[in-house]
């Protein structure tokens, strides 16, 4: 998965979840006195999870567009930022000054004889 498009999906994917939470919470917090919640609240928060599944997909593609160049650093770094919830932040970082998506290739040289 490309650089532009992990990080895309990984930042939308994010603010659709903490939209879908802020409604989960506004609409749960009011129905704290009653056992039912809203079909709104329901909704909203299937979006959320499903959102965080589409944050998982990218983040495994970004990590595995990583490995393929060869870059650790920031393998290492996105790896542990996910793990310590700080996700979001990584994914930015990445999308503003991680490696770019070329690969460097190098051809074996011929000597003449």
């Amino acid at each position: 998965m490309s650089k532009d498009t992990s990080t895309r999906w990984y930042i939308g994917a994010w603010v659709v979840a903490v939209v879908s939470l802020v409604v989960v919470y506004m609409n749960g917090h009011s129905a704290v006195a009653t056992t039912s919640y809203s079909p709104l609240t329901a909704i909203a928060g299937i979006v959320a999870a499903v959102a965080g599944l589409v944050m998982l997909v990218a983040c495994i593609g970004a990590l595995i567009r990583l490995g393929q160049l060869h870059s650790w650093g920031w393998f290492v770094a996105v790896l542990i930022a996910q793990l310590i919830a700080l996700g979001i932040i990584a994914m930015v970082a990445y999308a503003m000054a991680g490696p770019s998506d070329e690969m460097a290739v190098t051809r074996p040289t011929v000597s003449g004889g």
